[in-house]
């Protein structure tokens, strides 16, 4: 699993950067699914640090706009990678409701 994780986690950042470069409609679907595959196998703590660099990446990337020259592709790849890291999220988020539902469901 863990083989899994990390080859969904290298096509979310290889696909991130080739954003930058062109655009596809498949291009944030695609995100989504590899940056949840990669999160597929995570410890609570490992998703708790991946909810706060979702944030930072969506609210943040913005400000490398004012980049001369590289900016706009800067923004658009730190993008890209929070919608792999939205996608991560979603996963963990449904594994962590899947868990408690069958530790409710035990007891």
């Amino acid at each position: 699993m863990n083989k899994l994780s990390a080859v969904g986690r290298l096509l979310a950042v290889l696909l991130a950067i080739a954003s930058a470069f062109f655009s596809n409609a498949l291009i944030v679907p695609l995100l989504l699914i590899f940056g949840g595959i990669a999160a597929i196998g995570n410890t609570p703590e490992r998703n708790s640090k991946n909810y706060l660099i979702t944030v930072v990446l969506l609210l943040g990337a913005n400000t490398l706009e004012a980049m001369p020259y590289v900016g706009s592709y800067l923004t658009t790849i730190f993008m890209s990678l929070g919608a792999a890291f939205v996608g991560a999220s979603i996963i963990a988020i449904t594994i962590t409701l899947e868990q408690r539902i069958v530790r409710d469901w035990r007891k």
